[in-house]
């Protein structure tokens, strides 16, 4: 049986460990997020819907639809690239229509983002190209050098010789430093490539520094705290410090789910992360999440990238899912054997306990018989016989100058009868007075006369005569 109980017991512990762990509340938070954020889609989604039917396109005119499409462009990024490309096919059919060339180069920069997402990075440099054969609308122009940084920087990153990439990285330089030239000094946009420019220079400490004025993100947008913080997290991870890489992580995948973003950069890494760190539920969670959401939203690049870490991570998820039902079956077994050899053991008990209290109440009835048709003295001789030592190892639990006055002619005196029924297991006062005939109030004063002479604590006196 110990044996049993020492098992179930570790694996109770293992179990209630496994469940609970070291909880993080900001992690808590993102659970909270995940939970709802396919509510939060069908909430953006029918928002996108609601303003869809409130325009009347056949009351438009071409420019009026124009910008309508550019506007609903936007409001799909990160949400629906399909979608997007519908809106971008549009644009470039008005603006062919318009026969104006700065409409065709913002359709066309359009068309470079949607084939940057899909992963034809080729095809949208080709793109961007032409947009750049003629001189670009000073208004268009951060968005155009945005796309090349950007798609340079992908590019640079799968690169696959060292002159490849050494040549995307340099392009990368130049497109930072012209978006800072078009970009008005001190905005948000300025200071956070300010900074990218910093980090990949390799000067992180003032790449932080730059930022560190946005200590509160209350006043930027879900958006911009997911760049701001997805910045910082790569700044993090250069100098090795991960616990504060993994919080920027945390807000910027918190930031993506409240903007309904289905391009999820963020919320994978930090998947990948809480996988290394063995958060095996977590971080298959997340990267379930990364991958339903980037198929919905037919973000090709991010579903590419995914899948060279998710097989992984699912394979371990349902080792780790095997493992964790082989212990919980083990840990019902278990209970399951403790509760049955509890229950036998409760059975034994209660029936040991009715034998003693049957028992105790035949030793009460043949000692209270015994006592009406014996003397006192008989009683003395009868126990003074089973129990020669009796009187002696009474003494040895009184102090030193306590007296045991016997008269002559007579084995025992009152107190020490008193104590010999205590010892047969007759306890209760009135009984015990019964069985020697004397008075209520003399069998009170006798025991605690007795008590007051013990050795020690005096509580535990009787016990210690009962266990003589």
């Amino acid at each position: 049986m110990r044996i049993t109980i020492r098992y179930s017991t570790v694996l109770f512990v293992l179990l209630l460990f496994a469940a609970c762990g070291s909880r993080d509340a900001s992690l808590d938070a993102l659970d909270a997020l995940i939970d709802q954020h396919q509510r939060v889609q069908e909430r953006y989604q029918a928002r996108l819907d609601s303003i869809r039917a409130s325009y009347r396109y056949d009351q438009m005119t071409d420019e009026e639809h124009f910008d309508c499409c550019g506007r609903f462009f936007d409001l799909y990024r990160g949400f629906n690239l399909d979608s997007q490309y519908v809106y971008v096919q549009q644009r470039m059919g008005l603006a062919s229509r318009l026969a104006n060339r700065t409409c065709m180069q913002a359709a066309m920069m359009n068309k470079a983002e949607v084939l940057m997402r899909s992963g034809m990075y080729h095809e949208a440099v080709l793109c961007l190209d032409s947009v750049s054969a003629f001189p670009i609308e000073p208004a268009y122009q951060p968005y155009h050098y945005h796309m090349r940084r950007t798609l340079y920087g992908l590019m640079e990153d799968f690169a696959l010789t060292d002159s490849e990439k050494n040549r995307y990285h340099q392009l990368t330089h130049d497109y930072r430093d012209s978006i800072m030239r078009v970009e008005e000094k001190g905005s948000f946009i300025y200071e956070l490539v300010r900074a990218d420019a910093r980090y990949a220079e390799g000067s992180y400490d003032e790449a932080l520094a730059l930022l560190a004025h946005y200590t509160s993100a209350s006043d930027l947008k879900d958006d911009q705290q997911g760049l701001l913080a997805i910045t910082r997290a790569q700044i993090y991870r250069a100098l090795g410090d991960q616990a504060a890489q993994k919080q920027q992580l945390i807000l910027s995948a918190s930031a993506d789910l409240r903007g309904a973003v289905r391009e999820y950069i963020a919320l994978r890494e930090l998947a990948v992360m809480l996988y290394y760190e063995g958060d095996i539920d977590r971080a298959y969670r997340y990267m379930t999440c990364a991958v339903e959401d980037a198929n919905t939203g037919v973000m090709r690049s991010r579903t590419f990238e995914i899948s060279t870490i998710y097989p992984i991570i699912e394979r371990t998820w349902q080792k780790h899912e095997r493992q964790h039902r082989r212990l919980l079956y083990a840990l019902i077994v278990s209970i399951a054997l403790l509760a049955a050899v509890l229950s036998l053991f409760l059975i034994y008990v209660a029936r040991k306990r009715a034998q003693l209290e049957q028992s105790n109440r035949i030793k009460t009835v043949y000692i209270g018989r015994y006592m009406k048709v014996t003397t006192l003295a008989n009683f003395d001789d009868a126990f003074l016989e089973l129990f020669p030592d009796f009187v002696e190892q009474v003494k040895a639990l009184l102090v030193p100058e306590a007296e045991l006055r016997i008269k002559p002619k007579e084995r025992l005196n009152t107190d020490l009868r008193v104590l010999a029924l205590i010892h047969l297991g007759i306890t209760e006062s009135r009984q015990i007075a019964e069985f020697l005939h004397y008075s209520l109030p003399t069998i009170y004063n006798s025991r605690t006369r007795m008590r007051n002479l013990a050795k020690g604590n005096r509580d535990d006196f009787e016990q210690k005569i009962a266990n003589i």
